[in-house]
């Protein structure tokens, strides 16, 4: 069976774990969720250049409009940056238990699913998520509303897939070393 490698036990997020809880695997979202906050960052920062560029060699110097853009491209710099924040403050963890997912940056919040009421698990590979290394899964549950219904760019989300397979449907492993 092929396990995640577990995080430093002296990570902040392992007190969302119950005492009789052992942790299998804890993975962050992969890094493609952040591609269309940087790629948006980069084209306001790109088109700020370049009509100060082109105003500055029209000898218009600087306009209203070039200051409008540079604070456009300030605002989408610092949302870049609020959105790298957040990514790296949230994971998925896996114990022989339930699924918990922490998030938030000032206001932590955590959302679980006990394994045991994981009815149906479905698994999607898109082509970019095949060329990046990640997937998505759909957690079906014999409730209702669920907290944990969909986890978009999940990384190695083959190695994902078989732990949670085993975790929920067969018999439980034990956490991976280090």
């Amino acid at each position: 069976m092929v396990r995640l490698r577990l995080p430093d036990p002296a990570n902040r997020d392992m007190k969302y774990l119950a005492s009789q809880e052992q942790l299998v695997s804890m993975v962050r979202l992969h890094w493609a969720v952040l591609l269309r906050v940087v790629a948006e960052t980069v084209g306001a920062v790109v088109l700020a250049l370049a009509v100060n560029i082109f105003l500055s060699v029209r000898g218009d110097g600087a306009s209203l409009v070039t200051t409008l853009l540079w604070y456009i491209a300030l605002f989408m710099i610092l949302r870049a940056l609020w959105r790298i924040t957040e990514w790296h403050m949230d994971h998925l963890m896996i114990t022989d238990k339930r699924l918990v997912k922490v998030s938030g940056v000032f206001v932590r919040q955590a959302k679980t699913m006990p394994l045991k009421a994981i009815t149906d698990m479905t698994y999607t590979r898109d082509p970019l998520g095949r060329v990046l290394g990640y997937g998505e899964f759909n957690v079906e549950s014999a409730g209702q509303d669920q907290a944990l219904k969909k986890l978009p760019y999940i990384p190695k989300p083959d190695q994902v897939y078989i732990t949670l397979l085993d975790m929920t449907f067969m018999e439980s492993p034990k956490p991976a070393d280090g």
